[in-house]
C-alpha cells in the first residue's frame, strides 16, 4: 500500500514538474522572441533556427556577413523599402526641386516670410520622400560590427512647420535601423499657440501613433542650447544625436556614427552636411570629405578646405575626416562622455559659441571631433531667423569660451574685437575648475596639432589693416563677390587683410589670386604662385614668410 502511495506522489510531482517545465520554457522562448535584436543577435540563435518569427524580424531589419567559413563577420547598413504609395514622378522625389506656380507665387512669399524658407513647396512634398544616396560607392559596402549601440535622436523645434518637422522625424523612422533607433525626442522650445496650433494637439495626436517619438515642452522660451539640455535630460540610450527641426537623413546615415563610438566613446562625430536648398527643397549634394570646420578669432564657425595633411592622414577616400570644429546642429555623441565633459556652458544663452566649446572641449579634454563622409543628412539653411531674442547673446557667449579655453591666446579674440575688453561674460569660475578636473591639454596643443593651418594675425602676418591705392585714396575690396570673381576698389571701410606672402580676406577666408584675366580674384587658399604677392616695405623686424611653390606653376 505504502509502495503505491509514494509511487502515485512520485508520479504527481514528476507530471507537475513537467507542466511547470514546459510552462516555463514556452515564457521564455516567447520572451526571447519580444527582446530587443540587439540582445537576440548576441546570443546567435538565429542562425540555430531558435525562432522561425525571429528570423524573420531579423531579415527585415538587419543583412548579416559572413566568411567562407560561415563565419560571421558583422552587419550591412540598413537598407529601406521604398515609401507605400510611393511614385517617382511625385512632387520633390528623389530631392528634385520645385517650382511654385505663378499664381500661387503670393501665398508662397507669405509663407516664407514666417518661416524663412519656402514652407508652401514644403507642405506640398510627401513626408516620406525620397533622396539620392549621395555616398561614395565605398560607403555601401561597408560592414558594420554587430553590436552598435542605439541612439536617442533630440530635435528642439519652435514654432517650426509641421512639415519640415514630422519630415525630419520620418526619414530618421524610415532610414534608421529599427534595433539602433531607441527613441526621437521632440523637445518644444514653447512654441506659439495662437499661430502654431498645429504643433500642440494635432501633433500630439499624431505622434501618439508613432511608437518610438515622445514630445517634452518647455515652460518658458529657452533658446537653442537650453532646449537641447532638456531633450538630452530626457535621453536614455547609450549615444544621443542632435538634429535639428529641418533636416532630412539619408539611407545609411546612422551606422557609420554609431560605428565611431563603438570604437571610441570619446570620438563626437558629425555627418556630412548636405544642402536642401530653402527655396526649392532640392537636395544638393557635393564630393565627399572635401570640407572641414573651422573658426575665425571672433570664434564664428566657418567651413573650410581639408588641408594637404588631412588628405595625407587619411589612407581611404571614406576614413573620418580630424575637424577642429563642428557647425553644431548635427552631431552624435556618447551620452556619458557629454556628462563628463560637462554638456555645454550652463551659463551660455540662446545660441552661439555653444558649438566651439564643444568642439574645444572635444579634442583638448580627452577625445576627437570627426566629420564622416559616409553618413549625410540634408539641412534647410536660412539665411535669417524667424525669431528674435534681445541682447548680445552670441558674443557673451564666445567671450566666455575664450576666458576658459583658448587660456593666453584669448588675447587674439579680443585683439579683432578691442570693444569685449571691458564686457560682462559673468562667472567663469566653474568652468575653469571642470577645466582643471578634467585635466585637459592647454590651447597651444591645440593649435599645434589639430587646428594647425591656423591664421595668427600677431604671428602669422606681417601686415594688418586696409589695402589702400594712395592716388584713388580708394581700397580693395571684394565687392561682396564670392569665389573667383573679380575684386575692385571701393571707399576705405572697416574691413582688413592679412598679409604673410598672401593677402586673406578675413570674412571670407579666401586669399588673392592673380587669376587668368587683367583683374585679380579671390579665391582659396592653396599656398600657389599666384597668390604669392610682395611688398616694397615690410614693418621693422618682421620678416615675410617665403612660401614654397613651384615656380612652373606661376
Amino acid at each position: 500500500m505504502c509502495g503505491r502511495k509514494t509511487r502515485s506522489r512520485l508520479l504527481l510531482a514528476m507530471t507537475i514538474f513537467g507542466i511547470f517545465f514546459w510552462v516555463t520554457a514556452i515564457i521564455y522562448i516567447q520572451s526571447k522572441e519580444k527582446i530587443d535584436l540587439f540582445d537576440t543577435l548576441s546570443l546567435d540563435s538565429l542562425r540555430e533556427g531558435f525562432s522561425q518569427r525571429i528570423k524573420a524580424k531579423y531579415r527585415d531589419s538587419i543583412q548579416l556577413v559572413y566568411d567562407q567559413h560561415n563565419r560571421l563577420l558583422g552587419r550591412r547598413g540598413y537598407r529601406p523599402s521604398l515609401p507605400k504609395g510611393y511614385d517617382p514622378k511625385g512632387l520633390g522625389e528623389n530631392g528634385t526641386a520645385v517650382i511654385v506656380p505663378a499664381e500661387s507665387k503670393n501665398d508662397s512669399q507669405k509663407l516664407f516670410n514666417r518661416n524663412h524658407f519656402n514652407q508652401w513647396i514644403s507642405d506640398r512634398l510627401s513626408l516620406h520622400r525620397t533622396l539620392p544616396d549621395p555616398r561614395h560607392p565605398m560607403c555601401k559596402d561597408q560592414i558594420f560590427p554587430l553590436h552598435l549601440p542605439a541612439t536617442s535622436v533630440v530635435v528642439v523645434f519652435h514654432n517650426e512647420a509641421w512639415s519640415t518637422l514630422l519630415r525630419t522625424v520620418h526619414s530618421v523612422i524610415d532610414r534608421s535601423p529599427p534595433d539602433l533607433l531607441h527613441e526621437i525626442i521632440l523637445q518644444d522650445d514653447f512654441s506659439d499657440p495662437m499661430g502654431h496650433a498645429e504643433l500642440f494637439m494635432p501633433l500630439e495626436l499624431y505622434i501618439s501613433k508613432l511608437e518610438k517619438v515622445k514630445i517634452f515642452r518647455n515652460k518658458k522660451h529657452e533658446g537653442l542650447i537650453r532646449s537641447r539640455l532638456n531633450g538630452f535630460s530626457h535621453a536614455t540610450a547609450p549615444v544621443v544625436t542632435f538634429l535639428d527641426a529641418h533636416c532630412e537623413v539619408t539611407v545609411g546615415w546612422l551606422e557609420p556614427l554609431l560605428e565611431r563610438i563603438y570604437l571610441n566613446e570619446t570620438t563626437v562625430v558629425c555627418p556630412e552636411i548636405d544642402v536642401i536648398d530653402d527655396k526649392t527643397f532640392q537636395y544638393l549634394y557635393g564630393p565627399n570629405a572635401l570640407m572641414r570646420g573651422i573658426f575665425n578669432w571672433q570664434l564664428y564657425f566657418k567651413w573650410a578646405l581639408i588641408p594637404p595633411e588631412e588628405h595625407k592622414r587619411r589612407k581611404s577616400p571614406i576614413d573620418p575626416v580630424w575637424s577642429p570644429a563642428m557647425a553644431g546642429g548635427l552631431f552624435a555623441i556618447s551620452r556619458a562622455f557629454f556628462n563628463k565633459i560637462g554638456t555645454y556652458d550652463d551659463q551660455f544663452e540662446v545660441w552661439g559659441g555653444e558649438n566651439v566649446e564643444l568642439s574645444l572641449k572635444s579634442w583638448l579634454c580627452g577625445g576627437k571631433l570627426e566629420i564622416v563622409p559616409c553618413s549625410r543628412v540634408g539641412h534647410v539653411f536660412r539665411y535669417n531667423q524667424p525669431y528674435k531674442f534681445g541682447g548680445n547673446f552670441l558674443t557673451r557667449n564666445s567671450q566666455r569660451v575664450a576666458e576658459v579655453w583658448l587660456d593666453d591666446y584669448k588675447d587674439l579674440f579680443y585683439y579683432v574685437q578691442p570693444h569685449l575688453r571691458k564686457a560682462n561674460y559673468g562667472d567663469v569660475s566653474q568652468r575653469l575648475e571642470l577645466k582643471k578636473k578634467l585635466k585637459c591639454k592647454p590651447f597651444k596643443w591645440y593649435l599645434q596639432n589639430v587646428f594647425t593651418d591656423v591664421i595668427l594675425p600677431n604671428e602669422s602676418s606681417i601686415a594688418k589693416g586696409k589695402i589702400k591705392n594712395p592716388t584713388s585714396n580708394m581700397c580693395l575690396d571684394t565687392l561682396g563677390h564670392g569665389k573667383k570673381d573679380d575684386v575692385g576698389l571701393s571707399p576705405c571701410s572697416e574691413n582688413s587683410w592679412t598679409m604673410n606672402g598672401e593677402i586673406r580676406h578675413p570674412n571670407t577666408g579666401m586669399c588673392l589670386d592673380r587669376g587668368s584675366g587683367k583683374t585679380p580674384v579671390m579665391k582659396a587658399c592653396r599656398g600657389e604662385a599666384s597668390q604669392v604677392w610682395v611688398f616694397d616695405t615690410y614693418f621693422s623686424k618682421v620678416t615675410p614668410r617665403r612660401l614654397k611653390v613651384d615656380p612652373t606653376k606661376a
